[in-house]
């Protein structure tokens, strides 16, 4: 859903509104994507670090975890690029619309019709055919929307 990139936006402008920890922040994003989209630690904590040599967070070391806080400059670079931080909070929007959603369960449900027609009993070639068939005809028509 986000690329690194765009990830460091959104990650930076959720600092700005409160300073977070890690796995606070994926959590975070989890819950603002509708549970679509959940960056693994291993995408958050090397863009916090990177966020950090950057010099646009700092660390607040409590115990064993990191507590990050926006600096200057980085509340500086968020404004540099608010644009940018807008356009990408909208596409999460809309990616995460209920629309969207409901498509994505169609999809899950279409694939699992599929697999279960497969497996339930021998299919004739034709059947193949006729499924192969729909399945295009689904593609070539979602392509050209």
């Amino acid at each position: 859903m986000l690329d690194p990139g765009m990830l460091r936006y959104i990650v930076l402008q959720h600092i700005a509104q409160h300073p977070r920890h890690g796995y606070e922040l994926i959590k975070l994003l989890e819950q603002q994507s509708g549970g679509i989209y959940s960056p693994s630690p291993g995408m958050i904590y090397p863009m916090l670090a990177m966020l950090e040599d950057l010099g646009h967070v700092s660390v607040i070391l409590e115990g064993n975890k990191k507590l990050y806080v926006i600096t200057e400059q980085g509340q500086a670079f968020l404004e540099q690029n608010r644009a940018m931080v807008v356009a990408i909070e909208e596409r999460i929007a809309t990616r995460c619309s209920e629309d969207a959603q409901q498509i994505r369960e169609h999809l899950h449900l279409l694939r699992d019709a599929v697999i279960q027609r497969i497996q339930a009993s021998p299919l004739v070639p034709e059947q193949f055919q006729r499924i192969k068939k729909i399945l295009e005809e689904a593609l070539t028509e979602i392509q050209t929307l």
